[in-house]
C-alpha cells in the first residue's frame, strides 16, 4: 500500500465508485477495465491517438489544445458567448501561470441526458512538453468523476500535481493509459533484449514508433515500469536537502552560507527494483565521481550524447556518513534542460 492509499481523498473516489482492496490499483484497475471495453468495441485502434478518440466518445469529452492567447479568445468566444455558457469566461484565468489543463462540465447535456465535457490544454512555451500527459490525465479525472470535482471547471497544475493526492493518481493514471499495455508492449518487446540493459537510444526508438508527441521523460518512465530487470529513474538537479530547505525557511539569512548541490529531486525505482529494496532516496546527494555529475559538468547539450559508466552504488553517502550498499550498477546519464535524467540498473 502506498502513500496515497491512505489520503481521505483517494479512499472517498475509491469508496464512491463501490472499489474493494488497496484505493490506488483498485482505482488504477477501474481506469483498465473501463478503457479495455472501450477498446474492444471500438474500430481500428492501432495508435494511443486512435484509443484517446475512442476513450473521449465514451466519455463525451472534447480535449482542445491551445498554442497562443488568440486562441484562448476564440474559445471563450465561441463556449461563453456563443454557447452561451458563462464558465468558460475564465478560461484565460485558468491557464494562468503553471495550469497545465483545465476541465469544464457543460451546462447542455447529451441525449442520454449525460454531462458533456471539454478540457483545454495549455501547449504554449515549455507546457508544450507536457502536452500529451496532460490529455490523459483529463481524461482520467473523467474517468473517474463521480461527483464532478468542484465542477463547472478543474485546473491541472504543476504545484497541484506534486502536492494534491488526487491530481498524483490523475498523472499515475494518465501514465498508465498513455502507454495502455496492449498497445504498447508489443511495442516494447520488439525493442528491448531481455536481460539487456535499458538504453536512451533503445527509448527513442520507442517513442518514435509508439508516439512522437510524447515526451522523452514520460516514454522513459513508461518503458521502465514495464521492465522485469531492477532498474531506477532519477533526476538531478543542483539543490537544497529537506532540513536546509526548512533552515532557510526560518532563517532566510542562512541562504548566504549554506551551498545548494547536485542532488536528486525525484527517484523512481520500477517494481523490480522494489522488491529487491534497490532505490535511493530523494534530496541524496550526487557522488562527484558518478558520470552523473560529470555529464552535468560538461558543456553543451548532451541529450543525444548520454554517458554512461559502471559504479558501485556504495558512492552514495549522506551528510550523516551512511552509505548505499556495495551494489554493482550501470549508470547511463543525459542533460535535460537545467538537470541530468539518469537511468541506473543493478547489475549481478
Amino acid at each position: 500500500m502506498t502513500s496515497l492509499s491512505v489520503q481521505q481523498k483517494i479512499v472517498s473516489i475509491a469508496h464512491a465508485l463501490n472499489l474493494k482492496g488497496d484505493p490506488v490499483e483498485a482505482i488504477m484497475e477501474y481506469c483498465r477495465k473501463r478503457v479495455g471495453r472501450i477498446l474492444k468495441t471500438a474500430r481500428s485502434v492501432r495508435t494511443p491517438w486512435d484509443l484517446e478518440r475512442a476513450v473521449c466518445e465514451e466519455l463525451n469529452l472534447v480535449i482542445h489544445d491551445v498554442s497562443n492567447d488568440e486562441e484562448i479568445d476564440r474559445f471563450i468566444h465561441l463556449y461563453a458567448i456563443e454557447e452561451n455558457d458563462p464558465a468558460f469566461a475564465a478560461l484565460r484565468l485558468e491557464l494562468a501561470d503553471d495550469a497545465c489543463g483545465v476541465l469544464f462540465r457543460r451546462k447542455r447535456l447529451t441525449e442520454n441526458g449525460e454531462y458533456q465535457y471539454v478540457a483545454f490544454i495549455d501547449c504554449r512555451g515549455a507546457k508544450r512538453l507536457r502536452r500529451f500527459f496532460t490529455r490523459w490525465h483529463e481524461i482520467a479525472h473523467c474517468l473517474t468523476s463521480f461527483q464532478q470535482y468542484e465542477m463547472p471547471f478543474r485546473r491541472t497544475t504543476l504545484t497541484d500535481i506534486e502536492k494534491d493526492p488526487v491530481e498524483k493518481l490523475m498523472d499515475l493514471i494518465a501514465g498508465d493509459l498513455g502507454f495502455f499495455e496492449p498497445l504498447f508492449q508489443p511495442v516494447l518487446n520488439a525493442e528491448v533484449t531481455p536481460g539487456e540493459p535499458l538504453t536512451f537510444e533503445i527509448v527513442e526508438r520507442i517513442r518514435s514508433q509508439f508516439c512522437p508527441d510524447a515526451s522523452n521523460q514520460a516514454v522513459l518512465a513508461a518503458c521502465a515500469k514495464r521492465i522485469n530487470e531492477p532498474i531506477i529513474l532519477i533526476e538531478a538537479i543542483v539543490g537544497l536537502k529537506k532540513t536546509e530547505q526548512r533552515i532557510i525557511r526560518q532563517f532566510p539569512e542562512a541562504a548566504r552560507t549554506i551551498q545548494p548541490q547536485l542532488r536528486v529531486r525525484w527517484s523512481v525505482p520500477n517494481s523490480a527494483a522494489q522488491d529487491v529494496s534497490f532505490q535511493i532516496p530523494r534530496y541524496m546527494r550526487v557522488p562527484k565521481e558518478s558520470i552523473i555529475t560529470k555529464v552535468f559538468l560538461s558543456e553543451g547539450d548532451s541529450n543525444h550524447f548520454p554517458g554512461e559508466a559502471t559504479e558501485c552504488l556504495g558512492w552514495w553517502t549522506s551528510s550523516k556518513g551512511g552509505a548505499l550498499p556495495i551494489t554493482r550498477i550501470l549508470v547511463q546519464a543525459a542533460r535535460y534542460g537545467n538537470g541530468v535524467i539518469a537511468i541506473i540498473t543493478r547489475q549481478e
